[in-house]
């Protein structure tokens, strides 16, 4: 599951970085999520450059996406590796600032996250340009001048930006102003899935994914859950299913050979306009969903557990 954790937030951070993902702005408690990168920052600037993170003094979250967030400070890292190749330190440290007259933030509270380097630092010239996206001084195959310009985007897109501070004595100083939020305490999502906490009434269900692990696992579950399964392994034959068996409610795969799973929505609604339709996917072309289905569209993010499963079907199934 841990494996898998990873491997969707690597995906999200791909998508993100293609544009073909929305970023997810909602509060976070920056301290724990800095927290919690110790190990990979540690990992990723090697044994030769000490990091140090100072947090403590923060009484209020910002409003991010935690990954793109995350992502960012991990770019940020991989550059103050490279301008350190005989060691140094790393410093991360996050305070909480107060603008009152700012030509690229509004006024209010913000989150000041500094990143600091002991490296051989930026001239005037490379820091006025470092934030322009292919803008890069390494060499040939070791940079693709992305990786500040993502920061500089995710900071913006957060309501917040992006600065270089200059001159400092010794190094690079990255500085990232986020919004400011008030966050509630932290809760630790359960790590097993809990047994489900009820059985649905037996009603018929149509599982179309064109992976067969995949539609082995929802049709396990659903049935554990009540429901009678029936599945296709694409679009074209998920239709005439529909005609056969007339499901209660519909659970489909967005990426998929010939039609998509928007394309058979799409399909499905003139034919069954209020049948409930769930889209599990890891794909993240949010847009053409609600184009199929609307704004209701319900979406299920790949991987997920029974009890995600359970959650979305009892929303779908009881939307009142």
């Amino acid at each position: 599951m841990q494996a898998t954790e990873r491997g969707a937030k690597l995906t999200a951070q791909l998508l993100a970085f293609s544009r073909a993902q929305k970023f997810e702005l909602r509060p976070i408690d920056v301290g724990s999520l800095i927290a919690g990168m110790t190990e990979i920052l540690h990992s990723s600037v090697g044994p030769l450059i000490r990091v140090v993170i100072e947090t403590s003094q923060l009484t209020h979250g910002v409003l991010s996406d935690p990954t793109q967030l995350e992502m960012a400070l991990l770019n940020v890292a991989i550059n103050a590796r490279d301008a350190m190749p005989q060691g140094g330190d790393l410093i991360i440290t996050a305070n909480e600032r107060v603008i009152d007259t700012d030509m690229d933030l509004i006024p209010g509270n913000y989150v000041q996250i500094a990143i600091t380097d002991t490296g051989i630092g930026m001239s005037a010239a490379v820091a006025a340009r470092a934030f322009e996206p292919f803008y890069t001084t390494k060499g040939l195959g070791k940079g693709t001048g992305l990786g500040l310009s993502q920061v500089y985007a995710m900071a913006k897109q957060a309501g917040g930006t992006a600065r270089i501070e200059q001159p400092i004595q010794r190094g690079t100083r990255i500085n990232l102003w986020l919004p400011s939020v008030q966050i509630g305490p932290a809760k630790a999502p359960p790590r097993d899935d809990p047994a489900p906490l009820l059985r649905f009434e037996a009603k018929r269900v149509l599982v179309v994914d064109d992976d067969p692990d995949v539609r082995q696992f929802l049709s396990s579950s659903l049935e554990t859950l009540g429901f009678e399964v029936r599945t296709a392994e694409d679009a074209e034959r998920g239709l005439a299913v529909l005609e056969d068996v007339e499901p209660d409610i519909l659970v489909v795969d967005f990426a998929m050979p010939g039609m998509n799973g928007a394309q058979m929505a799409r399909a499905v609604r003139l034919r069954r306009p209020n049948l409930p339709i769930i889209f599990a996917s890891g794909y993240s072309e949010t847009d053409e969903i609600e184009r199929a289905v609307g704004k209701s569209a319900v979406l299920l993010r790949k991987p997920f557990g029974v009890s995600e499963l359970e959650t979305v079907l009892n929303a779908a199934l009881n939307p009142h």
